[in-house]
């Protein structure tokens, strides 16, 4: 939990950068649901499978919630971690796949950690702005 309140300001910078937070402040309310299943998306279907389902962006759906991925990268990049330094939301889900292949499972299970722990970050930084429709 200490590195998530450690977040939460990369968080709400990310929230800008993601192009969440509108130019009034506000949030879409979809993004809610986005980000609230995301977590128990990561642990029923694994990371690579969480990350390619969020990055589908075919369908105006899946603009949407590829801004959550993008926001989760932002933050993992800026949290000043080093192996993340070059990330954005697709080399994430490049990066996840590979771990996962490699079968190095101290690997994968600390980068699952930190995407949910970033997506944390993430939810309770959303909840200090106004949703609207």
């Amino acid at each position: 939990m200490k590195q998530v309140n450690k977040w939460l300001s990369i968080a709400d910078t990310a929230l800008s950068t993601a192009h969440i937070v509108n130019a009034n402040g506000k949030i879409k309310e979809i993004f809610k649901g986005y980000i609230s299943s995301f977590g128990a998306m990561v642990i029923q279907n694994g990371l690579p499978a969480a990350l390619a389902i969020n990055l589908k962006s075919d369908t105006d759906e899946g603009k949407l919630r590829k801004k959550i991925i993008e926001a989760i990268a932002e933050i993992l990049k800026n949290s000043g971690m080093i192996q993340y330094a070059m990330i954005d939301a697709n080399k994430l889900l490049e990066d996840s796949c590979i771990k996962a292949n490699i079968a190095n499972p101290r690997e994968i299970r600390l980068l699952k950690a930190d995407v949910i722990d970033a997506s944390i970050a993430l939810k309770l930084m959303m909840r200090t702005y106004e949703f609207v429709e």
